[in-house]
């Protein structure tokens, strides 16, 4: 499938995201996100999914031809829609899913590594909510998942970075590890969780998210719901095109 590719060895499933240089997002990644981890609910010959990125970034945030639907109201709920699905897709996978984080996790990226169940992550590497940078406002519920409540304030309203050894200090990384390491030591925790029953794998992850204390759903759609409103003032287009045209915003602070 076109931006992933799948290996499943001894019940472990290997997905790999790739869209160089950066491995930005776009619709079409969107999509096959979700239908990769939807296909991979249909199949009984996996326990657990490893899921990194190709190259140096883990997932970085849209693409510049992603924001064209953010200009456009209608346009917008669609895009949110296919966004919510793909990450929604990872978080509502039937198997317990490991990120390997192989470097920076900016906006998209930041989600989708929230949405995994577990994490191990290489030296460094950055986490990013970016959205306020570019108008948009969006993630903080996923991001949720990985920092307390006032850090992930901070990520939201300021768009700068955290380390993967800050996050590892709040508990949302299980291990951060040299580069070289990353990929074995995903395997290893893998290996951790397949020694258990598949069925029992998917019973408790089916009930883990039932009990999770936070309508996920329900915050994407308060996102949606504030960038709606956000657009009708020039500061929310005058965002995104600074940051598409690599210069200071002139916001007019309406």
């Amino acid at each position: 499938m076109a931006f992933l590719t799948i290996d499943v060895k001894d019940y472990i499933a290997t997905v790999t995201y790739s869209n160089p240089p950066a491995n930005t997002t776009t619709v079409e990644s969107y999509m096959a996100i979700r239908d990769t981890f939807y296909a991979i609910d249909q199949r009984d010959d996996i326990k657990v999914v490893v899921f990194t990125g190709a190259g140096k970034i883990f997932v970085a945030g849209n693409d510049a031809g992603a924001f064209e639907p953010f200009y456009e109201r209608g346009a917008t709920a669609q895009m949110y829609d296919t966004i919510r699905n793909a990450k929604l897709a990872i978080k509502n996978c039937k198997y317990p899913v490991i990120g390997a984080i192989n470097g920076a996790a900016v906006g998209a990226g930041f989600s989708f590594a929230a949405n995994c169940d577990l994490l191990v992550a290489v030296e460094g590497a950055k986490f990013m909510l970016s959205e306020i940078k570019v108008g948009l406002i969006g993630a903080d519920g996923f991001a949720s998942q990985l920092v307390p409540e006032k850090v992930l304030r901070y990520l939201a309203l300021s768009g700068n970075a955290i380390t993967a050894e800050q996050i590892a200090g709040y508990g949302g990384i299980h291990k951060v590890v040299p580069r070289e390491q990353l990929m074995a030591t995903a395997y290893e925790l893998a290996d951790e969780l397949a020694g258990n029953s598949r069925r029992s794998l998917m019973l408790w992850k089916k009930c883990l998210n039932m009990n999770y204390d936070h309508d996920l759903t329900r915050k994407f759609e308060n996102n949606m719901q504030c960038t709606l409103e956000f657009q009708a003032y020039e500061d929310f287009y005058e965002a995104s095109k600074a940051f598409l045209e690599k210069r200071p915003p002139n916001y007019n602070n309406k």
